[in-house]
């Protein structure tokens, strides 16, 4: 492996402007984040100017994954009721759904709704105030793999012609050729698209959690979510190796065998809607 590799990827990487599927109302959703006193009905207004992306941000706020008694009727109300963070990920989320689709990855989209649905899940059994930010965590933790596999197919085909035996794990195999793993590459996406901490490092983070530092107890819950989801055969990430689960971050989440019990049978009662989402 040449030493600059790493480089040389987090350089392409990194010109985020190159990615066609990073819609132009979340690069100004972005830089509007940033100023005071904005309001819900800018940000609605903002992200409704693309109809399509409205209507699947909406069609995920109002998913049963959720829960809300009422229907919200528009992207400002998604705001005042989930949070800017949420939809913001959410309309992330939309754009990742349709690079997925576009390139035939159908199984990492139901994979990640999966993480999203048992992610909140546990938020909940946690005591989050926010559940909903650790589901956005989940349906965006793999984002660096749509990245190598979609947008620079070239990386992808080095690393699946070298899994071919099946032996190593697909994190495994990314460090050995590249230095660079997708969670890597999530990260570095999370980190230009701006979003918070709190969903950056449980995408960077979510094959080692014990690394997170400001987001500890969401990178927990989507590292246990994935494992766990994994295990339940949910979609398809790409590896048919389950990942070894981090008592550290099992313990942080606080499961016992009456919660995780309760937690894997609701899990697997909302999975059975998740094929309406694709």
């Amino acid at each position: 492996m040449k030493p600059s590799a790493n480089v040389d990827l987090r350089r392409r990487i990194e010109q985020v402007g190159e990615l066609p599927t990073l819609p132009h109302v979340v690069q100004k959703l972005a830089s509007m984040i940033g100023r005071p006193n904005v309001s819900a009905e800018e940000i609605g207004a903002l992200i409704e100017k693309d109809q399509v992306l409205s209507a699947k941000v909406l069609r995920l706020a109002n998913s049963p994954f959720y829960g809300f008694p009422s229907r919200i009727a528009s992207v400002a109300h998604a705001v005042v009721v989930l949070g800017l963070s949420v939809v913001k990920g959410l309309t992330l989320c939309a754009t990742a759904f349709d690079m997925m689709k576009n390139a035939g990855m159908n199984d990492l989209w139901r994979h990640s709704l999966g993480v999203a649905i048992t992610a909140h899940i546990l938020g909940a059994k946690a005591g989050m105030k926010n559940p909903e930010e650790v589901f956005v965590g989940g349906l965006l933790h793999d984002i660096g793999k749509v990245v190598l596999y979609v947008k620079w197919p070239d990386v992808g085909q080095q690393i699946t012609a070298a899994r071919k035996d099946g032996s190593r794990s697909l994190m495994e195999t990314e460090q050995e050729l590249f230095a660079v793993t997708h969670a890597d590459v999530g990260g570095w996406l999370a980190t230009a698209w701006h979003l918070p901490t709190t969903l950056r490092e449980p995408i960077l983070h979510h094959h080692m959690p014990s690394a997170a530092q400001d987001a500890k107890l969401q990178t927990a819950i989507v590292h246990v979510a994935d494992v766990l989801v994994k295990g339940l055969a949910c979609g398809n990430p790409g590896d048919d190796l389950i990942p070894p689960l981090s008592r550290q971050a099992w313990d942080l989440v606080g499961l016992d065998a009456q919660s995780l019990a309760q937690s894997l049978a609701q899990a697997a009662e909302e999975f059975q809607t998740i094929d309406d989402y694709l």
